[in-house]
């Protein structure tokens, strides 16, 4: 895969708009597919990009959207998680090498495993995004950076000074089993034996659901 991507991304409403703009930014080539007439004329105005009107479940529009000289196609209508799913699919049995992705309705990934290469859920995203803000208004010291997988979250977490890990060094504290402390998020230290946890700084940790409560009381207290 080329470092400058070419994407062809299948649904030019919000969620659409905002990854394209994003990828243009990066400066990788992008083409949208969008049906409704009016907001192909928006798209068209905001950026430099190609799009083409017209049903990205349809063959002969993705045939025009030039799948054999691009990476990856993103369905990311609205219209639910199967058409994009179908879109996915009819885009690979056209191109059997382009990378997939679609945008999912609800959070059950598991259900598409092997019909496309990845899926994304913005209201998950979303749901996250504003869980964090909540969090750090109300000065809690706790955010989750990602959700790696159903059981897998990555968190950064603020070290109190009355925490039983303040000022302590990792290889004198014992995490729960499911608990691995990735980085130092204000020292840009990668984790070793003599890293300090001191007051005040953020961690990088990556936990499973189960440990999640007790790795928070540690750096928190």
């Amino acid at each position: 895969m080329s470092a400058d991507l070419r994407v062809v991304i299948v649904g030019g409403q919000h969620v659409g708009y905002h990854a394209a703009r994003h990828l243009s930014e990066r400066g990788h080539d992008v083409v949208i597919v969008e049906k409704d007439r009016d907001r192909v004329e928006f798209l068209s105005d905001q950026y430099d990009a190609t799009v083409i009107q017209g049903d990205g479940g349809r063959q002969s529009i993705l045939r025009q959207t030039g799948l054999e000289r691009s990476d990856v196609i993103a369905a990311l209508t609205g219209y639910g998680a199967m058409t994009n799913i179908g879109i996915c699919t009819m885009a690979a049995d056209l191109e059997p090498d382009i990378g997939t992705v679609a945008r999912i309705d609800h959070g059950d990934r598991d259900e598409y495993t092997g019909l496309v290469d990845r899926v994304v859920y913005p209201e998950e995203l979303a749901a996250h995004a504003a869980t964090n803000e909540i969090m750090h208004v109300a000065g809690s010291g706790v955010q989750t950076i990602e959700q790696l997988t159903g059981d897998l979250t990555l968190l950064e977490l603020t070290v109190t000074a009355d925490a039983p890990v303040a000022e302590r060094e990792l290889r004198d504290v014992s995490f729960p089993r499911g608990a691995v402390v990735v980085g130092g998020r204000d020292s840009n230290q990668l984790p070793g034996p003599e890293m300090v946890l001191e007051p005040g700084f953020r961690y990088l940790v990556a936990v499973r659901t189960s440990v999640s409560d007790e790795v928070v009381r540690l750096f928190r207290g």
